[in-house]
């Protein structure tokens, strides 16, 4: 029972691929969370010395990749200020500079609607009584 217990908490670490063992469903290894938590540190500081900065200066200035930074901005662990211009769409979570919806879930959702509209026309011929046309007289 306990050799289960220990094989089911090995996993493969999400970077690196190498096998660990998972304390509360971790998906990182030591070494890769380690480098996460100094990516974050690194961003820390940069935001804290450079507060106006946009998430791809804070990426350039860090060599942080930008994902990364999004990543931590939706989790909660970067609080955007007051006059930050970046937001997240509401169907796909992607960041937009503005609005609602990024212009791909824009463009999926105009031709949803088309489509749509489209059937609801080919049903309107349909809807009601009708005669067929081979048994109406001539």
């Amino acid at each position: 029972m306990a050799e289960n217990d220990r094989m089911s908490s090995l996993k493969n670490c999400k970077k690196c691929n190498r096998v660990f063992s998972s304390v509360d469903g971790a998906t990182l290894c030591s070494r890769c969370n380690d480098d996460v938590d100094d990516e974050f540190n690194r961003v820390r500081e940069y935001i804290y010395d450079n507060p106006a900065s946009s998430v791809k200066d804070v990426s350039n200035g860090t060599n942080v990749s930008s994902e990364s930074i999004l990543k931590w901005i939706r989790e909660g662990r970067i609080v955007l200020g007051d006059h930050a211009n970046i937001s997240f769409c509401e169907r796909c979570e992607a960041p937009i500079e503005g609005g609602r919806f990024c212009a791909r879930c824009v463009r999926e959702l105009a031709d949803g609607l088309k489509s749509g509209i489209g059937e609801k026309e080919e049903h309107k011929h349909k809807a009601g009584m009708h005669i067929k046309d081979q048994d109406r007289k001539k």
